[in-house]
């Protein structure tokens, strides 16, 4: 039988457009589309509707548009937004039927990241290009990226991966309201058991739990900044019982809401390279300002996304240059806590400032926790979140045992003129990772802390699975151009890990859940596909 036999109900596609973009402060309206469009994230948050489904873009997710589907609006959420565009359109001959009706839209996460990436800038090179081989080549590239977007399909399709997203973004959403579970395993098109199931993989935490969880953050951050009653508050986080608001928000943050205002209450300044705020807000205590950086983190404050709504009100202090104590004065601070570090030459001024204090750094988050707690007199409040965070990661631990049962992990930083390469202890993501989610490191990697300008030593290491930490994807991709790095084990074997985790931060307790939760999910998709 002739190739053209077996595949005469399948139509061809050609290539009409392909961009590269960097959309900052973007907000498009009402656009029919006449094509079908491939459009990638690789950097950025957005939301788009289209014909009026509502659905979040985040770095690693695809969109997919059928000719005729309405754009009805998009809009960058934070930062700029980085993306691959490729609208192409199907040729017809008589003998062709049309290909498989799909939705005019449909949002999915790629599970190959890294590889998907390094297709699109491959085509985006030959794009540039006018000769005919260069035309040859980006038609076999498109035909490439069109196997891997069916096959996606398919497994999404087959496994349901992404309805648990779907549900939290609906929490997210709804948690004001009286807000029925059992609503949520049909939203998901699954069972109440298969639903509780998969919840629990991925965040570590029953749906109840996690619902429970998103209320109190809110409720704090009310209590510590709306000036409204705890009545007030309970029922603007889904509460319409204020006595049993107050004994659960008693159990989970250690005391009441009553005790959390007025403790919120006392003006501290935070100048430090290191998130402390995040240290802070775990004790409810909001500082009045704090480090940002806004060259790292594209929210409009400089500020993680995770910690953005917690720190309203917060004044950004630029981190990526020297702070000016006479600015921090102006504030009226009760207290102005610093970190200690080597070059640090504005040291001197803050010494005579009354109220400063100082302290060094530490080896793990735990140890930062506890002096604070120290400082502000909160020691039962601290352990009570280090419990809480022990509990997510012992968690976290046996929802990823189908990824680190077997198999050996080697975690990098792609860097735009050097790679480096992490240890086995003395760093955070050694702890969380190795000593505390179970991913087993190559044993080959005794070192600590992390060796720069390592990319010889990972050759020589050769190692079994890789995961790429705190790197810009053009990065990764121009790493993807040297021959010694596409012939390591774990590239051939498409082992190679690269999740969005820009703002995963393992050493304050929120930085800490949130690389966890996103952690977890990430590496459970990859066992799924």
């Amino acid at each position: 039988m002739s190739l053209l036999t077996i595949y005469q109900d399948y139509p061809g596609f050609l290539m009409t457009v392909f961009r590269k973009q960097r959309l900052k402060n973007f907000h498009l309206r009402q656009v029919e589309v006449n094509t079908h469009v491939l459009c990638y994230v690789a950097e950025g948050s957005a939301e788009i509707t289209v014909d009026g489904q509502k659905q979040v873009l985040d770095a690693g997710k695809l969109l997919l548009l059928r000719p005729t589907a309405k754009i009805e609006e998009l809009r960058c959420q934070s930062g700029p937004l980085h993306i691959y565009r490729l609208h192409y359109v199907e040729v017809r001959h008589d003998q062709h039927e049309s290909a498989p009706e799909r939705k005019g839209v449909k949002v999915l996460a790629v599970s190959t990241p890294a590889s998907f990436l390094t297709v699109l800038e491959e085509l985006s090179q030959l794009t540039r290009k006018r000769d005919y081989s260069s035309f040859l080549r980006s038609q076999a590239l498109l035909y490439e990226l069109l196997g891997i977007v069916d096959d996606e399909q398919k497994k999404n399709e087959e496994k349901g991966i992404g309805a648990i997203e779907e549900t939290i973004a609906y929490m997210q959403k709804h948690y004001r309201e009286s807000l029925e579970l059992g609503s949520l395993p049909k939203l998901a098109g699954l069972t109440p058991s298969s639903y509780c199931r998969a919840f629990k993989r991925a965040t570590g935490m029953t749906p109840g739990e996690y619902l429970t969880g998103l209320r109190m953050e809110h409720a704090k951050e009310l209590l510590a900044h709306s000036g409204g009653s705890v009545k007030d508050v309970a029922r603007n986080v889904g509460y319409a019982d204020e006595l049993y608001f107050s004994r659960l928000f008693k159990k989970r943050e250690g005391l009441s809401p009553q005790i959390y205002m007025k403790q919120s209450e006392q003006r501290v300044v935070v100048v430090s390279k290191l998130f402390l705020q995040d240290h802070f807000l775990a004790m409810g205590i909001q500082p009045i300002a704090a480090p940002s950086f806004p060259n790292y983190f594209e929210t409009r404050t400089g500020f993680p996304s995770y910690l953005q709504q917690k720190l309203r009100g917060t004044k950004a202090l630029n981190a990526e240059q020297l702070i000016d104590p006479k600015e921090i004065l102006t504030l009226s601070p009760d207290v102005i806590v610093r970190m200690n570090f080597f070059h640090n030459r504005e040291a001197g001024d803050w010494e005579k400032i009354k109220g400063t204090v100082s302290f060094d750094g530490y080896p793990n988050w735990i140890d930062y926790q506890t002096k604070l707690a120290t400082l502000f007199k909160k020691e039962s409040q601290a352990e009570k979140i280090i419990k809480h965070i022990d509990k997510v990661e012992k968690q976290a631990r046996d929802a990823l045992l189908p990824v680190t049962r077997t198999g050996e992990w080697t975690m990098i930083r792609v860097l735009k003129d050097e790679v480096r390469l992490y240890g086995v202890e003395g760093h955070a993501l050694a702890d969380l990772f190795y000593h505390k989610l179970g991913f087993a490191p190559d044993p080959n990697v005794t070192h600590a802390a992390y060796k720069p300008n390592a990319l010889i030593d990972l050759i020589e290491l050769n190692p079994e699975r890789i995961i790429v930490f705190w790197s810009e994807r053009e990065h990764v991709a121009a790493l993807w151009n040297n021959p010694l790095w596409r012939d390591l084990r774990a590239v051939r074997e498409n082992k190679v890990y690269h999740p969005a985790n820009h703002e995963w931060d393992p050493w304050g307790p929120f930085g800490r859940e949130h690389t966890i939760q996103r952690s977890t999910a990430y590496f459970l998709q990859v066992a799924q596909g």
